[in-house]
């Protein structure tokens, strides 16, 4: 009995230690189970497991690398071909769906990730496969390597940059050892040098260098490898022997922050440096003339100076601009143009002493340093250069004649440099260019004081229409057989506030050359204008207004365009405006010239020659571009008195332009001598004191027909 007690006691002690020993390992699975999920949750990486091709288990990294919610993705709302990048799908299913194994295998693989709100997750997959229960398990970790990813692409772009900079750079590019041995060459190398890249990396760099450049070639190299950075220019014999000049930039090659060597990019300057030798020959010549060029000049100046001072004798300088040299070369072409130059060069530098020295400044301005001269031999030079110009020059068959504005300065003793001299040259040439041209002036003080006058003009003239500082006097055109007006010339004046009322000829040249004429101008036109319409609303029989342009308005490309404007604002018919170019404007003779003359025409305009007889017109010209009138230069008019040639030339300009259909204008017509011979020629107009001198618009209130003599 007892030992049955005993026994079921026993018993039942085993079932309670049993039931301990189960609850324990119960609570110790629990405890892994939990431990285990905290960790996976947890983990740095995604973990996933499927199940028979469903997802069972996510940790929170690998929803966070989809950006969905572990429910989206569970529940099927949210498939795999939206998480997988189109392009990396159906290798997923290759390694997933068709090729689970019954036995464990491991798979590792990349594929794209495109994320709930559109960006690119670039993944890594660690998976093993297996079965449990007869299903087919997954468990998988997923990792970002977009980083890693990009980083390489970088480094492969970057790659591919330095190889693409260094393979297809024309200029040569190397690396050096710490020896001098060259490690790399690229191909733009082989073209400089002449040797194949294998044969230039059994050489040494101080092997190709010439032996004068070598030392600072060593210099550089070792700077380099010290970390400097260093350019110079070096002679290098190539495999043929021929020899390059290269400018070579050398800088330290560092691997793992340690100096191991020095890289180098060469470019070859050989052309440049024989342009720069050539030039440098020729520094000192002008390379279409042969002629010394301004740098010699002032070269040979300041000797002739200095031998002037020391001996107490005179020199001179003349300086020559050639006259109608543009219209030469804008007509004929600027080959020609380099010909006559040429020969222009050849006729002055014949007609020199050996001691003088001829140099060509700039385009048709021509300099001449005469050392030990007296002012009477100076003279007669300018004067016979100005004759040996005027014989004609045979350029490709066509016969020039030409001749130069000279300015004459002699030297003082008091100049301080070269530039004193040729400035008062200069002063004087442009007196000669702007007072006739074909002669020569002699520098003076004087030409100093009309210098600032002429820049005191200039500024003024900038601010002179908006100071309503001009005003129009006009002359009236008498018809010669009826003694009726038929026609006013505006001509302008300037109250200038600090000289006074002037004269065309005193501003109107140096507007020319400012450009100011073209604001001048189209001023003029247009209160021109404006009286003529207010003359014809005050009731007076209309008339035409002539108005004087420049070669500048009409070289302009919209100045017909102003015209028509201007006549279009003031309400003027374009039959009652007249505009006078002046004879010499023709020689310019370019499309533009022509092109404008003949829209004026179209426009309604007429045209009148001023001045004509005075200038080089042709009657070339007088058909080509058909001219409604010829205004007789007053020259002619003054000579009939007295004057048996002036009476015959001033009759055969009236019968040829009569003859052409062309009206006839006589000006400066003062006395009953010459109305009495102008009307006896049937000349058909005529103006001058003898009728009226220019008066402001509002002294032009008499009648018309009752205008005489004012």
């Amino acid at each position: 009995m007892t030992n049955r007690k005993e026994k079921e006691t026993l018993l039942g002690k085993i079932d309670e230690l049993f039931d301990q020993v189960n609850g324990d390992v119960q609570e110790q699975l629990i405890f892994y189970k939990e431990m285990f999920l905290t960790m996976i949750q947890n983990a740095p990486i995604g973990m996933f497991v499927r199940e028979e091709g469903k997802f069972t288990y996510m940790n929170s990294l690998f929803s966070q690398y989809a950006g969905y919610e572990a429910e989206e993705i569970n529940s099927g709302r949210v498939t795999l071909d939206q998480i997988i990048h189109p392009d990396d799908f159906l290798k997923y299913r290759e390694k997933v769906s068709e090729r689970l194994n019954p036995q464990e295998e491991k798979e590792r693989y990349r594929l794209r990730v495109v994320k709930k709100d559109g960006s690119l997750l670039y993944t890594e997959i660690h998976q093993i496969s297996f079965e449990r229960n007869g299903k087919e398990v997954l468990v998988g970790s997923i990792i970002d390597v977009t980083e890693e990813v990009t980083t390489h692409q970088k480094l492969k772009e970057n790659k591919e940059r330095f190889e693409s900079l260094f393979y297809h750079n024309p200029d040569a590019i190397f690396t050096i050892d710490l020896e001098g041995k060259f490690t790399d060459a690229n191909p733009g190398c082989e073209v400089i040098s002449g040797y194949s890249a294998d044969e230039i990396q059994e050489m040494t760099f101080p092997s190709i260098i010439i032996s004068e450049d070598l030392p600072l070639a060593i210099h550089n190299f070792e700077r380099s490898i010290m970390g400097f950075t260093t350019t110079s220019d070096v002679t290098i014999t190539k495999k043929d022997g021929s020899q390059r000049f290269l400018n070579v930039t050398s800088f330290p090659m560092k691997v793992d922050g340690e100096i191991v060597g020095a890289y180098g990019i060469a470019k070859d300057i050989t052309d440049k440096v024989e342009y720069n030798k050539r030039m440098e020959e020729l520094a000192f010549y002008d390379p279409l003339t042969n002629l010394p060029n301004r740098r010699l000049f002032s070269d040979r100046l300041q000797q002739v100076m200095e031998y002037s001072n020391h001996n107490q004798s005179q020199a001179a300088v003349l300086f020559l601009d050639l006259d109608r040299f543009k219209f030469i070369n804008d007509s004929l072409g600027h080959q020609l143009g380099d010909e006559f130059l040429k020969s222009v060069s050849e006729r002055l530098k014949d007609n020199l002493r050996n001691t003088d020295t001829i140099s060509r400044f700039a385009g048709d301005e021509f300099a001449i340093v005469l050392p030990n001269i007296k002012k009477e031999e100076t003279i007669k030079l300018a004067e016979r250069l100005n004759q040996v110009l005027a014989e004609p020059f045979s350029i490709y068959g066509h016969s020039i004649s030409t001749s130069a504005s000279i300015g004459i300065a002699f030297s003082t003793g008091e100049e301080v440099n070269t530039d004193d001299l040729i400035k008062k040259a200069d002063t004087a040439m442009y007196y000669s260019k702007r007072y006739g041209k074909n002669n020569y002036t002699i520098y003076s003080e004087e030409l100093d004081h009309e210098a600032n006058y002429k820049l005191t003009i200039e500024k003024g003239l900038k601010s002179a229409v908006t100071n309503n500082e001009f005003v129009l006097h006009y002359q009236p055109i008498i018809d010669l057989q009826t003694g009726e007006v038929i026609g006013m010339e505006a001509l302008i004046r300037w109250n200038h506030p600090q000289f006074g009322l002037l004269s065309p000829d005193q501003f109107i040249p140096i507007s020319e050359e400012s450009g100011q004429i073209i604001s001048i101008g189209k001023w003029v036109l247009s209160m021109a204008c404006t009286q003529n319409k207010k003359w014809q609303e005050e009731g007076h029989p209309p008339f035409k207004i002539a108005v004087n342009i420049s070669t500048i308005q009409l070289q302009q490309q919209n100045f017909v365009e102003t015209v028509a404007k201007i006549l279009e604002e003031v309400g003027l018919d374009s039959k009652w405006l007249e505009l006078e170019v002046t004879e010499s404007i023709l020689m310019e003779d370019t499309e533009q010239l022509k092109e404008n003359l003949a829209k004026l025409k179209k426009l309604g305009v007429s045209i009148a020659i001023d001045d004509f007889g005075t200038g080089y017109t042709s009657l070339s010209y007088l058909r080509q571009f058909s001219f409604d009138r010829v205004k007789i230069d007053r020259s002619f008019i003054n000579d009939i008195v007295g004057d048996k040639n002036g009476k015959t030339i001033t009759a055969t300009i009236i019968s040829l332009a009569q003859k052409l259909n062309m009206g006839v204008i006589a000006e400066g017509v003062e006395d009953d001598v010459q109305l009495s011979f102008l009307k006896k020629e049937k000349c058909d107009a005529g103006q001058g004191y003898y009728f009226s001198r220019p008066l402001p618009a509002d002294l032009h209130r008499l009648p018309r027909s009752e205008i005489t003599t004012v």
